[in-house]
């Protein structure tokens, strides 16, 4: 049963913390749509700050390039154009707004639907996102405790009974406890969280094989596969890729991890070029090598039971 919340605009002395006629609904595995209003004057300011963005560069027969009257450019652009702009200069600050309004924390960027865009009148939309899943770990180091123990039992694959069996790899021991992870905690992904992450995998993918020169279904013959058998194995790749980061992350926060500013200016001196140091110092990558370090924090503490 999808839950619905309407929020309506409150009088204030700032425009800025007005809030947005919006209406919240939940849909199923944490995923929400969210329809919210954009009043008329709001496009009206907007595009009449396209217009003149335009203006300054437009080119008319009879005038240098941006000395056209505005009027007269303004009656030769494509007001599909015109508004598409206005559209890309309302649509992430009024979304932004409603989010914050409703609290969300949404995991990936919206798929957003026109509902309505008539003049004189208020424009709609409807965003659709999710946040991430809830992660009910049970007794995860029993788990891991499981899947170590088990790589150490004899069975045919390994060889003889008698013969000494090495010692297995760290990576062996990650993939392992990592697949019995997967399969005792259920983690009920939102579908628009697959579709992303696989939508993702795939770009790498056609990058790849455009550096190739080849198209994708050309990459697929050679591969003895069809191009929608390949979407599903990325499909299962991506669902199992953030099963394991959700998991993983959900024990660093278990464990609480911690991880000094020290350990994430050592990574970056690590990467050894000066450009790549750059990018990597902003407060955006630095969260993101912080979060890298947490899970490898969490999965020593695994392979170490």
């Amino acid at each position: 049963m999808t839950k619905t919340k309407t929020t309506k605009p409150k009088k204030t002395t700032s425009q800025k913390t007005k809030k947005l006629d919006s209406k919240l609904t939940w849909l199923p595995k944490k995923t929400f749509s969210l329809e919210f209003s954009i009043p008329w004057s709001e496009v009206q300011k907007a595009t009449t700050k396209a217009i003149d963005n335009i203006t300054k560069n437009a080119k008319l027969t009879g005038f240098r390039q941006g000395k056209a009257p505005k009027d007269l450019v303004e009656k030769s652009i494509d007001k599909t154009k015109l508004y598409g702009e206005v559209i890309n200069q309302l649509l992430p600050i009024s979304y932004s707004k409603a989010i914050q309004d409703h609290n969300l924390r949404p995991a990936v960027s919206p798929k957003v639907q026109i509902i309505k865009a008539e003049e004189n009148q208020s424009w709609q939309f409807k965003a659709t996102s999710c946040e991430l899943p809830e992660v009910k770990l049970g007794d995860y180091k029993k788990i891991a405790k499981g899947a170590l123990a088990k790589s150490k039992i004899w069975t045919p694959e390994k060889g003889k009974p008698d013969q000494t069996q090495p010692e297995p790899t760290e990576t062996q021991k990650f993939n392992l406890v990592v697949k019995a992870l997967i399969e005792e905690i259920k983690v009920e992904l939102p579908d628009l969280l697959i579709e992303t992450e696989k939508d993702r995998l795939l770009s790498r993918l056609l990058g790849e094989v455009q550096k190739l020169g080849i198209t994708i279904d050309q990459y697929a013959t050679s591969s003895g596969k069809t191009v929608d058998q390949i979407k599903e194995e990325y499909k299962k790749s991506a669902e199992q890729t953030l099963q394991m980061e959700l998991i993983m992350q959900a024990i660093a926060n278990d464990l609480n991890t911690k991880v000094e500013e020290k350990e994430i200016d050592k990574m970056i001196e690590q990467s050894g070029d000066e450009t790549i140091k750059d990018k990597l110092n902003t407060p955006q990558e630095r969260a993101y090598i912080a979060s890298v370090l947490r899970k490898r924090q969490a999965i020593d503490h695994l392979l170490g039971l």
